[in-house]
């Protein structure tokens, strides 16, 4: 079968690779769609904080936002059929430790991270994966909604991890695809105003089309006195840039006793010279939201529902092959999501 391959930092193949049977509670899927990830970029571009501390190894197969159908059933899998629609988990775990019996399987030490961290991806026509952390999607839903299952529900969990509700003001900073499902989400829980702080027109657009109450140039506004004058302060901040001077202005433009929630990766970046006494002083909640344990259920529904669709973001469809593209389309800014789309695949 063919597949991308990254074997190193600028180093991105498509090649031949051999797939063996499906092991006892693996199932082997046929891909159907894939989007491209930030972290795919960091991976390619040899900045992804796995890899530069030691933690993840090349090559590669990468994909962690995908949609497949059931080609073949490993023994001892019950509840799957062959051509069911079907989701992966980002974060495959040991299922034994006690992170992982307590819910917390996002931090097992022993974990994978599908297309990231020690566990090839669905960059692929054919991927196996363990039956445990698939979950089915109806066929009614559009394959790139249905790759999108993953973005949202890490969207779903940092919307969750801050605790907002109707009650709430949410500023969001980062105009890129978390960002968006985020204020997607957030809408859903019913959060009383959002804010989505960007650096991309196009996409600053789009953020008040899908009902932002307020869209912030960061390159070309000043953030606080955009808030001030016409937002006032959040009561949740959540940070999804993975850049330092973003994650400082979120916090000391929070309310006091708010609550920040950090869910990029900042790539070893330190916040420099920054004042820790804002957050004591200011009784802030400051958090961390890494994965989407747990919610997967909650955000196939919400799809399959209708209640949440992801469609608007998916800006560009492309061919396995085109990986590299896809990439430019995204490190360009032109693309927000760029999905692989496969009609066909051979085994």
């Amino acid at each position: 079968m063919k597949a991308i391959r990254i074997h190193g930092a600028g180093d991105v193949r498509l090649e031949e690779i051999e797939l063996a049977d499906p092991e006892p509670g693996e199932v082997l899927i046929r891909v159907r769609a894939t989007g491209i990830c930030g972290t795919d970029v960091e991976i390619l571009d040899g900045t992804m904080a796995y890899f530069t501390r030691g933690m993840a190894q090349y090559p590669v197969v990468p994909g962690h936002e995908w949609v497949g159908e059931v080609a073949s059933l490993g023994a001892a899998v019950s509840g799957f059929e062959v051509g069911d629609h079907v989701v992966g988990e980002c974060c495959v775990s040991c299922g034994t430790c006690d992170l992982c019996k307590s819910g917390n399987y996002h931090r097992c030490l022993s974990r994978t991270e599908t297309g990231i961290l020690n566990r090839d991806g669905a960059f692929a026509e054919y991927m196996l994966f363990p039956a445990a952390f698939l979950h089915k999607i109806s066929k009614q839903v559009d394959l790139r909604a249905a790759a999108m299952v993953e973005p949202t529900a890490i969207a779903f969990n940092g919307v969750k991890a801050g605790q907002v509700t109707p009650r709430d003001k949410l500023a969001i900073y980062g105009d890129g695809p978390i960002g968006l499902l985020l204020l997607l989400v957030a809408k859903e829980f019913g959060a009383k105003r959002i804010a989505v702080i960007g650096a991309t027109p196009d996409r600053l657009a789009l953020a008040a089309k899908l009902g932002a109450d307020l869209v912030i140039d960061a390159f070309n506004q000043d953030v606080a006195a955009e808030l001030s004058q016409h937002f006032g302060q959040p009561d949740v901040s959540i940070e999804t840039t993975g850049v330092p001077d973003a994650a400082s202005t979120a916090i000391v433009n929070t309310v006091p006793g708010g609550r920040v929630v950090l869910q990029g990766l900042f790539g070893g970046r330190k916040l420099n010279d920054f004042d820790l006494d804002q957050i004591v002083i200011n009784d802030l909640s400051v958090k961390g939201a890494l994965g989407s344990p747990g919610i997967w259920p909650d955000v196939i529904s919400l799809i399959e529902q209708g209640r949440i669709d992801p469609l608007p973001i998916a800006t560009h469809s492309i061919a396995l092959q085109d990986f590299a593209t896809g990439i430019d389309l995204v490190t360009s800014r032109k693309g927000i999501k760029v999905i692989a789309v496969q009609e066909t695949a051979n085994p």
